[in-house]
């Protein structure tokens, strides 16, 4: 598993673009996506014409009560469905139309989404208008609703037909579809608040019940569904609208939704100056230095803290952790409670129900103070869900970052502004220098009135602006830094692992044993998987160890698990039956190798096919050479030695990392239960190395599979075939049943047809196989091992969401090669290189 015969010549690889294939590409993208892609030619050609493209304007092509009623422009209906209302727009509606909407079309089918995107978005535009008219119809609503301006969106059709396609998707993503695409529609109609947003919501509702609707009577495939992840998810997704919708309404130029008044809490201005210029008539204070003074990149950047901390807490609650529950309840709370303590002293005044503008101020305390605080609660209720801590080095490690860095900035900005008294409008006290010293770590809205002065240039004025910013930048950095440091579970000895797989095992069960795996148990201690955690990646290794029908429940088991630790379950080098179970609860598969495997009773190496392997056989036997079995611990010093020695040319002689995590090295032949099977010379020299490992069924020893795999550089040829054919007569008459030659890495089966057309993320495994094949040589150990006339099980890694896949991928590699050094990594990158020359 660990070696291979000398290797043929790489095949050479082309990196260069063949036109052909992407001719064809672009040909099968259009044939499957006719729909999506006339829809955004018609866009394109639109926006070409009324020269939307570059930006003119073309409002009277848009929907709305007056331009679509009073004017009697019925018409408008239509062309608001292709019509962009800029470049901006035009360029985002392509987009989506050739990809969203393209989903949408796989799963809908042509015919039905080109029908639903012109009565979805009729139904959707002619129900904004009508909702449009009514509520500018009510005088008290009339400062929260948007402007009478005509709707040019492309977007709002294809946002209902996605939501209709939402019914028709797997599980997983017809909640992600829901979930994120209403949480992004509200969080532009409730913050940016313009017409287009809220006939894009309008119509994705109705999208979602005409779904409903159309996909009744679909067999639904069940699967595992965790309600810690669900509640992590949506909690996580509040708070980061929460977060992110006051932001959205600063960037439209303050947003005019019902929620958008939330944005005067994050204003940059200094009010306590502003107020101090409104009562004196100092020339030097008045009120456009106070703005000039008090604006700017870094008083912007400290005013929005509040809500980067909310986005880097929604982060942290999807992985469960508590370091995050508690930065998202303190701010919550803090951005709750700061505009009635304003109310308070006097800073914010509110005469409510003046000129109609009830509402409005009713609107402002639901988004300033209601919501906040009633998310702080939810997140306080549900604190269970939300498990993973921080260790307590990381902990106290960022409690002195913090206060150090607050200690420092602090004392820095003092002795600045001390050195800069000049640079003031004023002369300062030091206790009003202390107290400007506070408050330039907060965010202007966080921070009561009082009297202060401000610099007006240099160096003070650059510390007076910069301050805060650098230390809340230390302080998030700190934050995201203690993500990454949790508690991990105790380590645990192998002892029920191993009880379990003498019970019954697979083929690769007892990989599970190596050091760096880990084992989760059942409640009722009857079933285990191995698994290695790299970062947030728990990938169990091989087949759970399960009693006979107990293995969907153990895959649900460990799955929770993974979810209450804030880790991403995947399964790698799994056989088919895991794959089905893994499968029938709602999770994805993608090849990952083949295992090569030899069923002993029977066997003979006689007649013509076996003669590749019969003549080494034979010719090692005729040369003196024997096959001796022996364990680890009852070799010699001279013969540990020589193993050894061997390794260790075969590690130095390729000069590259040496592959861990299902590939064994030296460490794993010092197991009592592995046995050795080596090939000695009439001199007693050891030619070469395989290592056994045993698989047992219903508590009987039934199977042996190879593992390590070393022989001299000079050695005589042959000497892998006279061992793993020694092995095979040898086991035979043991008993064995099963003899396994091991997996190979990002190998096919030859008995399944390639695929015509591979996903992308096959193809990629098998470009990678290309490219690795000239430094590890697995596509020549897999055609070494198909002497043996195998039957072949294909591997393969099973996940959940395919959004995950980088991080998979990134932690099996780091998994192989967890201790490569860069000069290995440089050396492996040139090895492969080399190759593809």
């Amino acid at each position: 598993m660990s070696d291979a015969p000398p290797s043929s010549p790489p095949r050479r690889s082309r990196l260069r673009v063949d036109p052909r294939a992407v001719a064809a590409a672009l040909a099968g993208f259009l044939r499957a996506n006719p729909v999506a892609v006339c829809v955004a030619i018609l866009i394109t050609a639109s926006a070409a014409a009324t020269g939307t493209l570059w930006g003119e304007d073309a409002l009277i092509w848009g929907a709305g009560p007056l331009a679509t009623f009073a004017s009697g422009r019925w018409w408008t209906i239509a062309t608001a469905l292709f019509v962009p209302d800029s470049p901006v727009d035009a360029i985002t509606s392509i987009v989506l139309a050739l990809t969203v909407l393209a989903a949408a079309e796989r799963l809908l089918g042509s015919r039905r989404t080109g029908i639903l995107y012109l009565v979805i978005g009729v139904v959707g535009l002619l129900a904004g208008v009508g909702m449009h008219a009514a509520v500018w119809s009510v005088t008290d609503l009339r400062p929260v609703v948007a402007a009478e301006v005509p709707v040019l969106d492309p977007t709002t059709p294809i946002a209902g037909v996605v939501m209709v396609a939402s019914a028709f998707a797997l599980t997983l993503w017809r909640r992600r579809l829901r979930l994120v695409g209403f949480a992004l529609l509200a969080l532009f109609a409730l913050y940016a608040g313009d017409a287009d947003s809220w006939y894009r919501i309008i119509t994705a509702a109705i999208g979602l019940v005409v779904g409903a609707v159309l996909a009744r009577g679909i067999e639904r495939r069940s699967w595992h569904r965790s309600s810690t992840r669900e509640t992590r998810t949506l909690l996580a997704l509040m708070v980061a609208v929460v977060g992110s919708g006051p932001l959205v309404a600063l960037i439209s130029g303050g947003g005019r939704g019902p929620l958008s008044l939330v944005v005067d809490a994050y204003t940059q201005y200094d009010d306590a100056l502003l107020a101090r210029c409104d009562t004196l008539t100092e020339a030097v204070c008045n009120e456009q230095i106070a703005l000039l003074m008090t604006r700017g990149l870094g008083p912007a950047l400290l005013a929005i803290v509040p809500l980067v901390l909310m986005l880097i807490a929604a982060w942290g609650l999807r992985q469960g952790r508590r370091s995050a529950l508690i930065l998202a309840v303190l701010t919550l709370v803090a951005s709750g409670i700061t505009p009635l303590v304003s109310l308070t002293n006097g800073r914010l005044r509110i005469d409510p129900w003046v000129d109609g503008s009830g509402a409005e101020y009713v609107l402002w305390a639901l988004a300033s103070v209601v919501i906040p605080l009633m998310l702080a609660g939810a997140l306080v209720i549900a604190r269970h869900r939300f498990p993973v801590r921080a260790t307590r080095r990381a902990a106290r490690t960022v409690a002195i970052v913090i206060g150090v860095a607050f200690v420092a900035i602090g004392s820095g900005f003092f002795v600045t502004e001390e050195l800069g008294r000049r640079a003031f409008d004023r002369d300062i006290s030091v206790i009003d220098m202390l107290g400007l010293t506070l408050r330039r770590f907060f965010p202007p809205s966080y921070t009561t009135p009082g009297a202060s002065g401000f610099p007006h240039h240099g160096v003070a004025l650059f510390a007076y602006q910069w301050t805060g910013v650098l230390f809340w930048a230390i302080v998030i950095a700190a934050i995201l830094w203690l993500y990454r440091r949790v508690q991990r579970p105790d380590a645990d000895d192998d002892t029920l692992y191993r009880t379990l797989l003498r019970r019954g095992s697979d083929t690769l069960g007892f990989l599970g044993t190596w050091a760096g795996n880990r084992h989760w148990s059942s409640a009722d201690r009857e079933s285990a998987i191995a698994y290695r955690l790299v970062g947030d990646v728990a990938l169990a290794v091989a087949d759970p160890l399960t009693p006979p029908g107990g293995r969907p429940e153990a895959l649900r088991g460990f799955t929770d698990f993974c979810l209450e630790h804030g880790w991403i379950p995947a399964f790698y080098s799994i056989h088919a039956e895991t794959a089905a179970d893994l499968s029938d609860l709602g999770w994805r598969q993608i090849p990952v190798g083949v295992e090569t495997v030899m069923d002993l009773p029977g066997l003979t190496f006689a007649g013509k096919a076996w003669q590749k392997v019969r003549q080494p056989l034979t010719r090692a036997e005729r040369e003196g050479y024997t096959a001796v079995w022996t364990r680890w611990h009852e070799l010699t010093v001279s013969q540990a030695s020589q193993v050894v020695a061997i390794d260790e040319e075969w590690v130095a002689d390729r000069a590259l990392p040496e592959m861990g995590f299902t590939l064994g090295s030296l460490e794993e032949l010092r197991d009592r239960d592995v046995r050795l099977l080596l090939a000695v010379g009439p001199d007693d020299r050891i030619e070469a190395v395989t290592s056994w490992m045993p698989s047992w069924t219903d508590g009987e020893l039934t199977g042996w599979t190879l593992d390590f795999m070393r022989r001299r550089a000079e050695g005589p040829n042959g000497m892998m075939e006279f061992l793993i054919a020694k092995a095979a007569l040898q086991l035979q008459e043991e008993g064995a049943t099963v003899l396994s030659l091991s997996g190979a890495p990002l190998a096919d089966d030859p008995d399944e047809p390639a695929d015509g057309d591979p996903a992308p993320l096959r193809a990629l495994l098998r470009w990678l196989a290309e490219v690795l094949e000239p430094a590890y040589g697995f596509a020549s150990l897999f055609r070494f091992k198909g002497k043996f006339r195998p039957r072949y099980r294909q591997l393969s890694l099973a996940y959940r969401d395919p959004l995950q896949l980088p991080s998979i991928g990134a932690a099996v590699g780091r998994a192989y090669l967890p201790d490569a050094s860069r000069r290995e990594i440089v050396a492996l990158a040139r090895t492969a290189w080399e190759g593809r020359r």
